[in-house]
C-alpha cells in the first residue's frame, strides 16, 4: 500500500507541475536519485522525495540561491538562473572521498564562516591508532592524551577535559572527563562521519566549547535498500591487538535498522626500552613490554530509524564496555618486585579500570516550508570503577564486606533535551533558536575517597544568525545566556579522624575539620556570552574568515569539591568551592588558498584566547594530611593566555603524487601581574608537525585497484614551556609508512590498510600522554594491518539518504 500511495503521489505531482513550479532533481555522480536531500532556497525548504525530486512554486524568472545538504557528500551551494517557468533543474552531488574535506565554495557559490573540519569513516579507519581520539592527531590543532594503547581523549588548541565538547548525534557524550586517565567511551569503528567545530556554530553545544566541538554521527540512514553491510578485521603488533567489527544496515522503503558491534582484545604493550625510572627509582621492563597495560573492549550500537520527505527520526541504543589495566607502578609506592614480568601477556591484574557506557539517544527533525524543527532526548549511565588490591592507609583499617578491592566507584547518570528551530527568510538570513537543558546525578563509592556524590543541572537557551551581506562576505552572530546548579553531599571519614587524632597528634577540632573531605554545598552560577564570525571570498582562490567574542564555563564538580588522592594524576587534589564561573575572550581567524587547477590547497589559523580566571591545579605548598599523600595540588583561578597557529598545506603532482603537510604552535600561560609567577600552564602540546608523501598507482584493470603507497614523519619540538613540577619533555622525530590498496577477485571485493608506526623503534615522550609524569616512553615499532570487506544480499541501488 505505502508503494501504491508514493507512486501515485509521484505521478500526481507530474500533473500538478504548472506554469509556476521549478522541479528539481538530485543525483549522484551516478544518476541515482538522492532520497531525503535537504533543500534550503529562499522560495522555500524541502526534501526530496524517493525519485530524488521536489518542486518549488517560484512568481517570476532571475537569480535563486539553492544549498543542498547530504551525508557523505560535499554541500552544494549554489545560484541558479530561472530563466524561464516552468523549469527543471538537475543538481549533481559529489561524493566527499576527501580525507579532511574542508568546505573550499566555487566561484558562484555564498561564502561559508565555520571554521571546521570534515571527517569521513573512511579517514578514521585509515588512521585508525586503537581509539578515537588517537585517531584523530593528524588534523592541524588537535592532540591527545593517551591512556596506555586502548583508550586516549581529545585536545583542541591546547584546551582538554571540560573545555571541548565531544558529541553523539547531537548528544553530549558525558563520562568522567575530568581525568587524564579516563577515555573516550566510543566505538570508533561505528562512526559515519566527523566534524571538528572551531567557530561560533560550537554555541550550541554548551558554555564549555571553548576549544571546540567532535561532532559525532553515527545515524546515517543506509544508502541502498536490502540488506548491506561490512565487515573489519584488525590487527595490530605492539601489544597483540585482535578485533573484529560487523556492521549490518537493513533499509525497507521509509524503514532502516542497523547493528554494529566491535570485540577487541590486547596484551601489555611493546616499549623500545629495557628500564624506566620513576621518583628516582629504576624498574626492569622484561622482555621490553609494559606490564598489566592489556585490555578487552565490548561495544555494540542498534539504531532503528524512519526518514519521509517532511520527517526523520532515528532511537540509537550503544553500550559500550572496557576493561583495562594500569601500569602498577603508576599505583603507590614505586617498587620493582610489583612491576615484575608475571608471564602472561594478556591477562588484566590489579590495579585496573573497568568502564562501561550505556546511551539511548531520540533524534527527530520535521522539514517545513522554509524551516526545520529538531528535538534531541539522551539519556547516559557512565559507571566508572578503578580496582586495586585492599591496601590501607590507617591503622585498623578493614577491607569492606563487598567488592574489598573496589578502590574508586562513580556512577553517573545524565538526561539531556534539545530542541532547536531553523527559519530560511530568504537567500541572505537564516536564524537558529534553541533551547538546552541537562541533569546529572553522580554516586560514589569505594574504599577510597575522591569526589562526594553530586547533583548537577544546567539549561540555557542559545540563537545565531546567519546574514549573507553579499556573495562575498556573510556574518554570522551566535548568542548564548545558561543558568546552573550544583549540589554537594557531606561525605566524613572517620578512619582519617582517628589517624590524624592518633598518629599526628592533632587537635578534635583540627581532626574533624580535615576528616570532613566534603560539605553539603548548593551553587548557583549564571552567565551569557556572545560570538562573532566574519567571512570573505576574495576571490576564487583566497577566503578569510574569522571569529570574536567571549566565552564562559562553569566550575565542575572535580574543581570544586574533589578532595582525596588521584592515582590519574599522582598527586592529592583539592577542589575550592569559592571558584567562579570561568570567563575569557576568543578570537580566531583562518586564511585560505584554494588553486585548483595547480591542486594546491593552503590554510593557515592562527587563534587567541584570554581568560580573567583560567581554573587549573596549582602546587598549594602545603603538606597532605592523607597518608602517602605528599604536597597539596588545589584548584584555583589566574588570568590565562593561549595563543597559536596552525598551517595545513597539501599539493598534488602528475595526478598520482599528493604532499600533505601541517604544523602547530601553541604557547599557553599564567597572567598574573608578576611576571616571575607567570607559569605556562600543564598539558600544553609541544610544537609538531606531521609530513607525508603518498602515490596513487592507475591500475584500477587489475585484481588489485587504488593502490596507495605512502611514507609519513611526526616530529615534535622540545617542551620547555611546563607548569610548576611539570617535567620538560625532550623533542623527537619518529617515521612510518604503509600500502593501501583496493582487492577485487571476481565478485569478491575488500580493501587492505597495512601500516608501519614508529619503524626505527624509537625510544621518545609525548608530553601530553598519562604515563609522561612516571617517565614512560611511547610505544615501540608497530605494524597493524586493517581489512574491510563489504556485502551486499538482496539490496537494489535507490534512495540514498543523507
Amino acid at each position: 500500500m505505502r508503494i501504491l500511495l508514493l507512486t501515485a503521489s509521484v505521478v500526481f505531482s507530474s500533473i500538478l507541475f504548472g506554469q509556476n513550479q521549478v522541479q528539481v532533481k538530485v543525483t549522484d555522480e551516478e544518476n541515482i536519485p538522492l532520497f531525503g536531500a535537504h533543500i534550503h532556497a529562499e522560495i522555500g525548504n524541502t526534501v526530496t522525495n524517493v525519485d530524488g525530486e521536489t518542486q518549488f512554486e517560484i512568481t517570476e524568472t532571475g537569480s535563486y540561491r539553492f544549498q543542498v545538504s547530504y551525508l557523505g557528500f560535499k554541500p552544494l551551494d549554489t545560484l541558479i538562473q530561472i530563466h524561464q517557468l516552468p523549469q527543471k533543474i538537475d543538481l549533481i552531488m559529489i561524493t566527499d572521498q576527501d580525507e579532511l574535506a574542508e568546505v573550499f565554495l566555487t566561484q558562484k557559490a555564498s561564502v561559508n564562516i565555520q571554521n571546521t573540519e570534515k571527517i569521513n569513516a573512511e579517514y578514521i579507519q585509515d588512521n585508525f591508532a586503537g581509539s578515537l581520539a588517537a585517531s584523530l592527531d593528524r588534523i592541524p590543532g588537535v592532540n591527545s592524551i593517551e591512556i596506555g594503547a586502548g583508550a586516549s581523549k581529545p585536545i583542541i588548541r591546547g584546551l582538554s577535559f571540560n573545555r571541548i565538547v565531544v558529541a553523539e548525534n547531537g548528544s553530549r557524550h558525558e563520562g568522567q572527563q575530568w581525568g587524564a586517565d579516563h577515555g573516550l567511551e566510543i566505538d570508533a569503528l561505528a562512526i559515519d562521519d566527523i566534524e571538528i567545530i572551531k567557530s561560533v556554530g560550537a554555541i550550541e553545544y554548551g558554555t564549555d566549547a571553548i576549544g571546540g566541538v567532535v561532532q559525532i554521527k553515527t545515524d546515517a540512514t543506509p544508502k541502498k535498500e536490502g540488506l548491506t553491510g561490512e565487515y573489519r578485521a584488525f590487527g595490530r603488533s605492539v601489544n597483540q591487538t585482535l578485533a573484529n567489527s560487523i556492521n549490518l544496515n537493513y533499509k525497507k522503503d521509509d524503514y532502516f535498522f542497523k547493528f554494529r558491534s566491535t570485540l577487541s582484545s590486547y596484551g601489555d604493550y611493546n616499549l623500545p626500552t629495557d628500564t624506566i625510572t620513576y621518583l628516582s627509582v629504576k624498574m626492569p621492563v622484561q622482555n621490553r613490554r609494559l606490564m598489566n597495560t592489556a585490555g578487552r573492549e565490548r561495544n555494540v550500537m542498534i539504531q532503528g530509524g524512519f526518514q519521509s520527505e517532511s520527517f526523520k527520526s532515528t532511537l540509537t541504543l550503544s553500550n559500550n564496555y572496557l576493561k583495562a589495566g594500569f601500569f602498577p607502578g603508576a599505583h603507590g609506592v614505586p617498587s620493582v618486585l610489583r612491576v615484575r614480568d608475571d608471564g602472561d601477556r594478556r591477562n588484566i591484574d590489579f590495579p585496573f579500570q573497568r568502564v562501561n557506557h550505556l546511551k539511548l539517544v531520540n533524534n527527530n527533525q520535521w522539514f517545513f516550508n522554509k524551516s526545520d524543527l529538531s528535538l534531541m532526548l539522551s539519556y547516559q549511565n557512565n559507571r566508572r570503577q578503578e580496582e586495586a588490591l585492599f591496601h590501607t592507609h590507617y591503622a585498623g583499617q578493614q577491607p569492606p564486606e563487598n567488592d574489598p578491592n573496589l578502590e574508586l566507584d562513580f556512577n553517573l547518570n545524565s538526561y539531556e533535551a534539545k530542541i532547536k528551530y531553523d527559519h530560511y527568510f530568504n537567500r541572505q538570513h537564516h536564524s537558529t533558536f534553541g533551547i538546552h537543558s541537562q541533569y546529572q546525578n553522580n554516586e560514589v563509592g569505594g574504599y577510597n575517597f575522591l569526589l562526594p556524590s553530586y547533583h548537577r543541572f544546567t539549561t540555557g537557551i542559545f540563537a545565531l544568525h546567519d546574514y549573507d551581506l553579499t556573495n562575498k562576505l556573510a556574518l554570522q552572530l551566535g548568542v548564548r545566556a545558561d543558568y546552573g546548579n550544583l549540589q554537594t553531599d557531606r561525605f566524613y571519614d572517620p578512619l582519617l579522624f582517628s589517624f590524624l587524632v592518633n598518629r599526628r597528634n592533632l587537635s578534635v577540632e583540627e581532626a574533624n575539620a580535615l576528616a570532613e573531605r566534603s560539605s553539603n554545598t548548593n551553587s548557583d552560577f549564571w552567565n551569557a556570552n556572545a560570538l562573532l564570525g566574519l567571512s570573505y571570498q576574495a576571490s576564487s582562490y583566497w577566503q578569510f574568515s574569522g571569529t570574536f567574542g567571549t566565552t564562559f564555563r562553569f566550575p565542575t564538580a572535580i574543581e570544586l569539591a574533589a578532595n582525596g588522592i588521584h592515582h590519574g594524576s599522582f598527586r592529592h587534589e583539592q577542589g575550592n568551592e569559592n571558584l567562579s564561573t570561568e570567563q575569557g575572550w576568543v578570537a580566531d581567524a583562518k586564511v585560505s588558498f584554494n588553486l585548483a587547477e595547480e591542486n594546491l590547497l593552503v590554510s593557515f589559523s592562527p587563534y587567541w584566547y584570554y581568560f580573567d580566571n583560567y581554573i587549573f591545579l596549582r602546587p598549594s605548598g602545603r603538606f597532605s594530611p592523607l597518608p602517602h599523600g605528599g604536597q597539596i595540588y588545589e584548584y584555583t583561578e589566574s588570568g590565562a593566555l593561549l595563543t597559536g597557529f596552525e598551517v595545513f598545506v597539501e599539493k598534488q603532482f602528475f595526478n598520482s603524487l599528493t604532499t600533505t603537510a601541517s604544523f602547530e604552535y601553541l604557547q599557553n600561560q599564567q597572567v598574573t601581574g608578576s611576571t616571575s609567577r607567570d607559569f605556562p600552564l600543564p598539558f600544553t602540546p609541544p610544537i609538531n608537525a606531521f609530513f607525508e608523501v603518498s602515490y596513487d598507482f592507475n591500475n584500477s584493470k587489475n585484481w588489485l585497484q587504488q593502490t596507495r603507497i605512502f611514507a609519513n614523519s611526526t616530529v615534535a619540538w622540545r617542551q620547555t614551556e611546563t607548569a610548576q613540577n611539570e617535567a620538560e619533555t625532550p623533542g623527537y622525530g619518529i617515521f612510518g609508512g604503509g600500502l593501501q590498496s583496493d582487492l577485487k577477485i571476481g565478485d569478491f571485493k575488500a580493501n587492505i590498510m597495512l601500516q608501519a608506526f614508529n619503524v626505527f623503534d624509537k625510544k621518545y615522550f609525548n608530553h601530553t600522554n598519562f604515563y609522561r609524569a612516571l617517565e614512560i616512553p611511547e610505544m615501540g615499532r608497530n605494524i597493524q594491518l586493517m581489512i574491510r570487506i563489504p556485502f551486499d544480499i538482496n539490496s537494489k541501488t535507490t534512495n540514498p539518504s543523507r
